[in-house]
């Protein structure tokens, strides 16, 4: 994967979206249709509906920016999510749209085991536009890392950025009950047990709780309610195998038959450097 230079990018053409006039209403009315789809689960029908808003308007990143991140996060279709990220990066595009891209195959690039790489393809994404969920991402590297200041830095940076957010919240408070902080985790936990995008890291912290049972419960909820493609479960599995947050539950017959479906992309036993806690739903 090749990130064009940014003085390649100046040298191209000028390529403005349509703003104005019925192919601009067009894509508007597609990219809404597909967003509706999107929220109801129908990802086949939202992936149609954004690949049909980019023909409309292929100056237009929003529907490049949609499209590759259904492929990414619901589809698990990687091979088209990285071909639309790193088509999006030979643009002259906003840097939203550029660092939803570099964040995208930053989190690709660390689950097929480049760790640093993916790093700093993460770092690029924050330096272009700052993510809440790219911040996260690079809090739980430093977590991997074992470097509680780097991770407390980053959590702090995305919580900034949205602190009321239900899903910024309980991802720290993922980093609350792993500090050892267990009763303000368990609570925020109890008032977010309806997020269902955060079943994985409820799951986390009842593991880091003690509580085994809710712990398996919310992974299963994850794995096979909010999640719908094999190819996100297998490498959502993948992750919670290696994940440090479930280290009570690695020798559990029931938790190693919850994530059978892994990709075994990761290795296994880990390192410290190898261990990863990059929450699906992400």
């Amino acid at each position: 994967m090749t990130v064009a230079a940014d003085d390649t990018i100046n040298a191209l053409p000028e390529m403005a979206p349509i703003f104005a006039g019925p192919v601009a209403a067009e894509v508007v009315a597609t990219m809404e249709r597909g967003l509706q789809a999107e929220l109801a689960g129908n990802y086949e029908e939202a992936g149609r509906l954004y690949a049909q808003a980019r023909a409309l308007d292929p100056a237009d990143p929003a529907p490049a920016r949609y499209l590759s991140e259904l492929y990414r996060h619901h589809t698990g279709e990687w091979d088209k999510a990285r071909a639309v990220f790193e088509q999006m990066l030979t643009e002259r595009i906003d840097p939203l749209s550029r660092a939803v891209a570099l964040h995208g195959l930053g989190k690709m690039t660390i689950h097929e085991g480049a760790f640093v790489k993916g790093l700093r393809l993460m770092e690029k994404s924050v330096q272009e536009f700052p993510l809440a969920l790219a911040y996260r991402n690079i809090a739980v590297f430093w977590n991997s890392e074992c470097d509680p200041v780097k991770t407390a830095q980053y959590v702090e940076l995305a919580l900034q950025l949205d602190p009321k957010d239900p899903y910024n919240r309980v991802f720290a408070a993922v980093f609350m009950a792993a500090s050892g902080r267990k009763d303000g985790a368990l609570r925020i936990a109890r008032e977010n047990d309806s997020l269902m995008a955060a079943s994985y890291n409820l799951g986390a912290i009842y593991a880091m709780a003690g509580d085994r049972d809710r712990a398996l419960a919310y992974l299963k909820r994850h794995f096979y309610e909010y999640e719908r493609f094999h190819a996100v479960r297998s490498k959502e599995m993948m992750e919670a195998r290696v994940d440090a947050v479930f280290d009570s539950l690695r020798s559990d017959r029931e938790f190693m038959q919850l994530t059978a479906l892994a990709d075994g992309l990761l290795p296994m036993p880990m390192s410290p450097r190898q261990k990863t806690m990059f929450p699906p739903g992400s």
